[in-house]
């Protein structure tokens, strides 16, 4: 199951045996790395992002996940749960359709005091024990969060909800028509027309996002398996069965997801013709 974890240390040396901890179990075939990240918040409140002593940026697939964290993270406390201005809301908003809750956001930018380092990692695991007891010897503090798969309905909701806006203005302009009796009725039909062609634009625009979300989620669909079989290709034989496991579940889930989308992309299709 596809998580995030964040989790406090007082070292950058403790967040470096972590971020190794973590690889270690995934060579061990307990957990599935997708992206990592260890961080640094700055007396000056700025969050940036550490080089392994060893082996340069531990982050793997992706980002957008981490980087949009860090991004929030670096800002005012209360910016995640929309109290902030500007591009903090922005980047919030993202958080929360990349299935990251506003609560999670809030209560990892307040763990993370000046001076903290923290792992941030998407994971899949079956188990939490083993993490959890890694993480523990290593004085970490971990929050964890189940991702939470809300961009797809979002993106159905919206371009569903312009639809609707559509039909209503174009009902408008139709009523107006039939009462166009005077000069300023008809005004009132041509402005009405223009939010038409308008919002016409906006559904055509909504309609290409879908299209690229789709391929976007078929490409880190293809991405999350290949890491997967790669882990099994090198993973012990009492670890091959959970891989498996792991490997099917991705693929139904983005199956799923990907058919979701395909669907509200006919229904659109239809709605033209």
């Amino acid at each position: 199951m596809n998580k995030v974890i964040f989790v406090v240390f007082e070292s950058e040396q403790k967040a470096f045996e972590a971020a190794r901890s973590l690889h270690e179990m995934q060579r061990d075939g307990l957990i599935t790395v997708y992206e990592d990240a260890v961080v640094v918040k700055e007396a000056t409140g700025k969050v940036v992002v550490r080089e392994q002593p060893d082996a340069g940026p531990v982050a793997t697939i992706g980002g957008m996940l981490t980087g949009g964290l860090i991004g929030v993270l670096g800002g005012p406390i209360g910016a995640a749960v929309g109290l902030g201005t500007g591009t903090m809301i922005g980047a919030a908003f993202d958080l929360t359709r990349e299935g990251v809750a506003a609560d999670f956001v809030e209560d990892a930018g307040a763990r993370l005091e000046p001076g903290k380092v923290a792992l941030i990692a998407e994971i899949d695991e079956e188990w939490q024990v083993p993490l959890d007891t890694r993480m523990e010897a290593l004085g970490g503090r971990l929050l964890r969060q189940t991702k939470l798969q809300i961009e797809d309905a979002y993106i159905e909701r919206d371009i569903e909800n312009s639809q609707k806006e559509l039909e209503a203005l174009e009902a408008e302009k139709l009523a107006a028509i039939k009462a166009a009796q005077t000069e300023r009725a008809r005004k009132d039909a041509d402005k009405l027309q223009a939010k038409i062609d308008a919002a016409k634009r906006a559904i055509a625009d909504k309609e290409t996002a879908l299209a690229t979300k789709m391929q976007s989620l078929k490409e880190e669909g293809q991405d999350k398996v290949a890491a997967l079989e790669a882990q099994k290709s090198t993973a012990k034989a009492d670890a091959q069965a959970r891989l498996d496991s792991r490997v099917a579940a991705a693929r139904a889930d983005y199956d799923r997801r990907i058919k979701r989308l395909q669907d509200a992309l006919n229904r659109r299709k239809a709605a033209h013709a």
